[in-house]
């Protein structure tokens, strides 16, 4: 018996099939495009996941070798928040607002005074932030009433596919608590805010746990046995989190793709009393997670390659990764990236900070620096935005002795070791590094009676590959560039810089 699990991320989407020691037997991928209207709008067409998934779910099974009637069930994983309004047959109404998208601000504004930060966050355990879902439908309702009007409901990524796998408009609990509409604590809707903002819950989806059967294929169009069932899965990052075995209190992960995301385990919601960090539904039932959301981390390493790194994409052609060669140039450039600073804010900054209008910072460039000096700057300035969110986690009583990490940034065995040092903790890297398709695995053989147990099949299927153990010299230095970068930032946020420079370019 084999299980699926489908993939849809930021940039691309990849099928997967595991059998059920955790082995991936085969997987297919493929990138998509994002769109930018302006520069901090961004969106996605629907009906590219769709054919995406069609694609990369065929050459998956094709690779495998396997029967496709032995692939007992699947179970989908996706970036979280971002939203696509469709018609009663599911059809797209517009592009999908893609989590990153700014483009709200004006709606957050409007939530803040109507409803208040303090009741979202009690209710919700979020922040009020253009990241969140319900601040992109109230956007349509403000912006595009008439396919507000249309709109028969508002799906996120995973929605829109379970919905073309099986004719259900259905979503998760760890997915739905990331809507901003979510009462995290009675595991519904609130009422309460979706009236104060007079959003139509009847054009958002049903709710079940993660690891719920669905039902079987209606599609034709899907290369998977139509009796193949279709399980609940999760947001990409709880997904990881279970892919990691963080199931028991204590335990912390830290997955690196697009953006960096921390969760610890909660057994019961945990709130931040000032609002940093949040807290959201995770895969394994009748639990949460505290959550740090980084926005632009790997997105920063990825802007650099295609902006400036020619040369290593030139040597990528001749078979070599170009991560890999940037990983190598930034070995080369001293502790500190010889003397550069860089603060990712790429989209605005997500946790602890909150501020949509932070731009990113390159400090300390001089005529001297070269490409090697920017590319450790990144590595550097992505773990000092970790390690604001740990001390945030430290704060609420959460301990780590190691932090996981998973995602394509925890390859870099040079960046994980940064990681470690700036952190001063223990970094643990397991063998399997798409936790992410790994905890929807998981999902997808509970769903289908397999794992009686998710926390328990987790724990066993969730090995240790390589630890990186922080070196005191350098974590001391690293202590002193880390207080500068938060002065910086916190200099420049209190200056109320970034509001005057969003003036003047907004004109």
């Amino acid at each position: 018996m084999f299980v699926a699990t489908l993939d849809l991320g930021t940039t691309g989407c990849r099928t997967y099939i595991f059998d059920l020691a955790g082995t991936i037997i085969a997987s297919d991928y493929q990138e998509w495009e994002s769109y930018y209207p302006s520069p901090s709008f961004v969106e996605q067409d629907a009906n590219i996941w769709w054919e995406s998934i069609k694609k990369t779910t065929e050459q998956a099974i094709k690779k495998s070798g396997i029967d496709k009637t032995d692939i007992v069930s699947l179970s989908v994983t996706n970036q979280r928040e971002t939203i696509v309004p469709v018609d009663k047959e599911g059809q797209p109404l517009h592009n999908a607002l893609v989590w990153q998208d700014r483009r709200t601000i004006e709606q957050v504004e409007y939530i803040k005074s109507k409803i208040g930060i303090d009741k979202i966050y009690e209710t919700t355990g979020l922040t009020i932030d253009p990241y969140f879902s319900a601040t992109k439908i109230l956007w349509f309702k403000d912006k595009k009433p008439e396919i507000y009007q249309k709109a028969h409901k508002f799906l996120l990524v995973s929605d829109f596919i379970i919905h073309k796998l099986t004719g259900s408009f259905t979503t998760d609990f760890s997915n739905a608590s990331r809507t901003m509409l979510f009462d995290i604590n009675k595991m519904a809707y609130s009422e309460e805010i979706a009236s104060e903002l007079d959003i139509d819950l009847d054009k958002m989806p049903e709710t079940l746990e993660s690891g719920v059967d669905i039902g079987e294929i209606v599609n034709e169009e899907i290369s998977f046995d139509k009796k193949t069932l279709v399980v609940t899965g999760a947001g990409d990052q709880q997904s990881a989190a279970l892919g990691v075995g963080v199931v028991a209190p204590g335990e912390i992960k830290c997955t690196t793709g697009t953006g960096s995301f921390i969760l610890a385990f909660l057994s019961q919601p945990k709130l931040d009393p000032e609002k940093r960090v949040l807290c959201s539904c995770h895969a394994v039932p009748g639990t949460w997670v505290q959550e740090a959301s980084i926005f632009t981390t790997g997105a920063v390493l990825r802007w650099f390659r295609d902006q400036i790194g020619h040369a290593e994409c030139a040597a990528a052609q001749e078979g070599q990764d170009p991560y890999d060669i940037i990983t190598v140039e930034a070995e080369k450039s001293p502790i500190g990236a010889n003397g550069l600073l860089l603060i990712p804010h790429f989209v605005g900054s997500g946790a602890p900070h909150w501020n949509p209008l932070a731009k990113g910072i390159i400090f300390g460039l001089a005529l001297g620096h070269e490409r090697k000096d920017l590319y450790r700057a990144v590595l550097e300035g992505v773990a000092f935005e970790i390690r604001k969110n740990i001390e945030v986690f430290k704060e609420l009583g959460i301990e780590p002795n190691e932090l996981m990490l998973t995602g394509g940034g925890s390859r870099s065995d040079f960046w994980n070791q940064i990681c470690a040092d700036v952190l001063g903790i223990t970094c643990v890297r397991n063998i399997i590094e798409e936790s992410t398709s790994l905890g929807a695995a998981i999902l997808a053989a509970s769903g289908a009676g397999i794992f009686p147990d998710i926390a328990k099949a987790a724990e066993n299927l969730c090995k240790v590959d390589k630890k990186w153990l922080p070196n005191d010299d350098r974590h001391a230095f690293y202590q002193k560039l880390y207080n500068f970068s938060y002065e910086l930032y916190g200099y420049i946020s209190s200056k109320n810089i970034y509001q005057k420079f969003n003036d003047i370019i907004s004109k």
